[in-house]
Formats: C-alpha cells, sequence, structure tokens
C-alpha cells in the first residue's frame, strides 16, 4: 500500500457536538453541529491507490538477488521464475489524512465481463483490513551481485527517496477481533513512477500456503470531486463493541468509499464509487455500490450524506453505532 512520508497528522479543528437526528427505516444519523467542515490544508497523505500486480519469489531471497526484480520481467530474470507479473483481484486502497486506510482485495472473475460481486460469498474475498499506516524515510544498500562494479556504479545503482512502511491493522478479515496473532504488515517503498510505488516485504500467502517475498506495483489515482462546488471530501467513520467482537472502519475519500466490518470471524465489506455522466442524477445518485460481500451493516450508503458531514455525527444501526472521527474537505 502506498504511503507517503513527512506529512504532518493533521487533526481536525472543530470538534462537533450533536444536533440532529435523520430516522431511516434501519438506522438514524445524529449530526455534527458546527459551522463547517474543516478545510484541510495539505493533502499530501489522503490518497487512491490501486494495486497493478502481485509477484512472489523465494524467502528469504537467494544471495545478490537484485531488488527491485519484477520491473525488469520479462527481459532479465536470473532466478527463472514466471516471466510475467499477475494482478487476481481487484484491490483498492484509501488512505485518509490522519493515515486511517481500509485495503480490500476482491477476487476477479475468471469471466472478463463479469463484474465485481455485489451480494458476493465469502470466497470471492481475497483480504480485506483496516487500520493506520506510517512511513519513513531509508537509505538502502544496492542489491545484485557488487563484484567488478566500482564505487561510482554502486552508488548509482543505489535508489532515492525509499521509505518503510507499516500498516497496524486494527481489523482484519483473516483473524478474529481483537487478535494478537495478526503479523506485522511491513514493506519497502521504491518510487517507480510519479503514479507508481513497488512495495517490497514478505509474508504468508494463504493461497500458497508458504511464506514469500512479495513485489506489488501500486498505482495512485487522482481524488476527484464529486460535487458543484468542486472540493473534495474525505470522511473516516468508525465502530467499536469490543464486548461482542465488532469492530469496523469505513473511508469515504473522492470517488470511492470503502468499509469492512468484523463481528467475531464474520467479515462484511462493501465498495462504492462516484461515477459522473448519468444524466438526471443528483451527487448522491451517482454512487454505486461495486462490492458488497457479508450480510452484515455497513454505512458506506449514508457515508456521502451531507448530515454526517462532521466530526462527531453518528450512524447508529441497532445496538452499533458508527461515529465519525475525520472529516475534510479541500480544493
Amino acid at each position: 500500500m502506498t504511503s507517503h512520508p513527512n506529512s504532518k497528522d493533521p487533526s481536525p479543528s472543530i470538534q462537533a457536538s450533536k444536533a440532529t437526528q435523520t430516522a431511516d427505516s434501519s438506522f438514524t444519523i445524529t449530526t455534527a453541529s458546527h459551522g463547517s467542515i474543516p478545510t484541510l490544508k495539505d493533502p499530501s497523505s489522503a490518497n487512491i491507490s490501486k494495486r497493478e500486480y502481485i509477484y512472489f519469489l523465494p524467502y528469504p531471497l537467494p544471495p545478490n538477488t537484485e531488488v527491485p526484480y519484477s520491473i525488469h520481467l520479462p527481459d532479465k530474470n536470473p532466478l527463472n521464475l514466471p516471466s510475467h507479473q499477475l494482478e487476481p483481484t481487484s484491490t483498492v486502497v484509501l488512505t485518509s489524512p490522519n493515515r486511517t486506510f481500509v485495503d480490500i482485495r476482491i477476487y476477479k472473475s475468471f469471466k472478463t465481463t463479469e463484474p465485481s460481486p455485489n451480494q458476493g460469498h465469502s470466497q470471492k474475498l481475497d483480504w480485506a483490513f483496516a487500520g493506520t499506516s506510517s512511513s519513513v524515510p531509508i537509505t538502502l544498500p544496492p542489491s545484485g551481485p557488487h563484484h567488478g562494479k566500482s564505487k561510482k556504479r554502486l552508488e548509482e545503482d543505489t535508489w532515492e527517496n525509499v521509505t518503510h512502511s507499516t500498516w497496524t491493522h486494527w481489523v482484519d478479515s483473516r483473524y478474529a477481533v481483537g487478535s494478537s496473532d495478526i503479523p506485522v504488515d511491513e514493506g519497502d517503498m521504491y518510487p517507480i513512477a510519479p503514479e507508481l510505488t513497488l512495495e517490497v516485504g514478505h509474508g504468508f500467502h494463504p493461497a500458497l500456503d508458504a511464506v514469500k517475498t512479495h513485489e506489488e506495483m501500486w498505482k495512485d489515482e487522482d481524488v476527484v470531486s464529486t460535487n458543484k462546488a468542486g472540493s473534495k471530501i474525505c470522511v473516516v467513520m468508525r465502530c467499536q463493541v469490543d464486548a461482542v467482537g465488532v469492530r469496523g472502519v469505513v473511508v469515504r475519500l473522492g470517488q470511492y468509499c470503502q468499509g469492512v466490518m468484523m463481528a467475531g470471524e464474520k467479515t462484511t465489506v462493501e465498495r462504492w464509487e462516484w461515477k459522473d455522466g448519468e444524466n438526471g442524477e443528483g451527487e448522491v445518485e451517482k454512487w454505486k455500490r461495486s462490492v458488497r460481500i457479508g450480510d452484515g451493516f455497513v454505512p458506506c450508503g449514508v457515508a456521502f450524506r451531507p448530515e454526517v458531514l462532521g466530526v462527531g455525527a453518528v450512524v447508529k444501526f441497532h445496538d452499533f453505532e458508527w461515529v465519525v472521527e475525520e472529516a475534510w474537505e479541500w480544493n
């Protein structure tokens, strides 16, 4: 997942108080009372990232293996691994200005014309998790064979602007709520192009039943305005009832909204996308759900209502409350 270093964590300047309620057949919204949504001065930490591919290598890597490896395929393949990269999922990561993220990975259908599951079985879900991310700049020595290379050549082969990123999983579809067994999720991030970042890390991959080194190519997507004013919006909602094993996070960022909710070991995920160009539709009506797996309640469908645009707003569904903890607007 792409993460940007050295960005100061902003804090909403206005803590809103509860004011009015909007009723619905299944939930209520307690709105926040404030003058306006806080304006975000530095939106650099807000990020939409899509995975372009994942490529597996041995773990640990053989000595003198050049890293990154996959970007040189198929021309250069000294380990005689598969000659092309692969992306078996539709993976989108939304990261808020305060670095709260939601990462949802849905297996693609074998039929290219078949859309992502909108009432999907859990087998369609590769992985979904949410939490917070951090990133620090690092300097890595040049990889690959050093024999015969001058000091100047080795310096030229050293990657610049590499960062080490860590994603702390607060909720994870592969583990029960509150599990202490969730492994550390971290990787080194190599800038490949202005919009491309290659993540290099390692971990256990259930589909392979093995620990592997992996390289994941991430592509940033511009945040798009979804309103007539031309401003961009980010909203973060959280639900936590650890006594009954319930946790959930929703992040709405620009033209995407994603949520994951765990109830014990049961997972519900949703992804919504805003599509312009539909005649006769208002801003809210242009939001369409593209992914849903599970049967729980995830309030993505209300995250773009004006009633929730304020820190402290609450969406209540039965005994569970989803509280808005971030709300931002910027141009």
